[in-house]
């Protein structure tokens, strides 16, 4: 069985500034409630095969040890994460708009056995997760397009 959860939302500002912000993965529980740590274990940040350690803080504490599958920076990212009994494909997106604004995406593939249990509220919890997560992303990659344009 698989299960497909996702979020999108629209920032004001380009991709760049997106992922200024979201590359620096050792600093997203700075910024980011839903995480309580990240750092990198193996390789070289975001290039295909390393892998880094990503404790949640919540919907419910755990932790992964993913690792990237796909790297396009400022655009697209993916990782894959294995718990007991599940395999998450996770990906995020921030495509610019021909309005100038970025459309900024999360989506995971769930698989494994333990998906039987992905009840209603798992799946909303897990959504209102990526929500909280891309809405702070959102929110410090647009601060960091307004400190860019005073600046110039």
């Amino acid at each position: 069985m698989s299960i497909h959860l996702e979020y999108s939302t629209t920032a004001k500002c380009r991709p760049e500034h997106i992922w200024k912000k979201f590359e620096v993965l050792d600093q997203w529980a700075w910024w980011n409630k839903v995480i309580s740590r990240s750092r990198w274990i193996e390789g070289q940040p975001w290039q295909k095969g390393s892998r880094f350690e990503l404790e949640l803080a919540r919907p419910k504490p755990m932790k992964f040890k993913p690792v990237i599958i796909e790297s396009a920076p400022p655009n697209k990212v993916a990782w894959v994460g294995k718990g007991k009994g599940v395999t998450g494909e996770h990906w995020f997106s921030f495509e610019l708009q021909p309005d100038g604004t970025t459309l900024m995406k999360t989506w995971e593939e769930f698989s494994g056995l333990t998906t039987i249990f992905f009840g209603n509220g798992m799946r909303q919890g897990i959504v209102k997760m990526y929500q909280e997560w891309l809405e702070a992303l959102k929110f410090e990659a647009e601060r960091i397009a307004r400190e860019e344009r005073a600046r110039s």
